[in-house]
């Protein structure tokens, strides 16, 4: 369930459920325009992204370490933030 949202967020807003997933969809890219693709230029499956995409941070530590985004969805917690697609 949508907790908060941040700055540029349109399309979700708090209270909303979602489900995360590893092949979101940007709603821009020419694979999410098309009815044949699924593997949006942005979000797809990239097994190397621990971080988030526009900033290359992660938004876990532990004693001042980073814990990476497993497959950019942060499954693994009560809390995360994600990409909104």
């Amino acid at each position: 369930i949508v907790e908060s949202v941040g700055e540029g967020v349109t399309d979700l807003q708090p209270g909303d459920h979602v489900l995360p997933i590893f092949t979101g969809e940007c709603g821009d890219c020419p694979h999410c325009h098309s009815e044949e693709s699924n593997m949006c230029d942005l979000l797809r499956i990239n097994t190397e992204r621990g971080r988030m995409i526009h900033d290359g941070e992660s938004r876990f530590s532990i004693n001042g370490k980073p814990i990476h985004h497993f497959l950019g969805t942060s499954t693994f917690s009560e809390y995360t933030v994600v990409h909104s697609g």
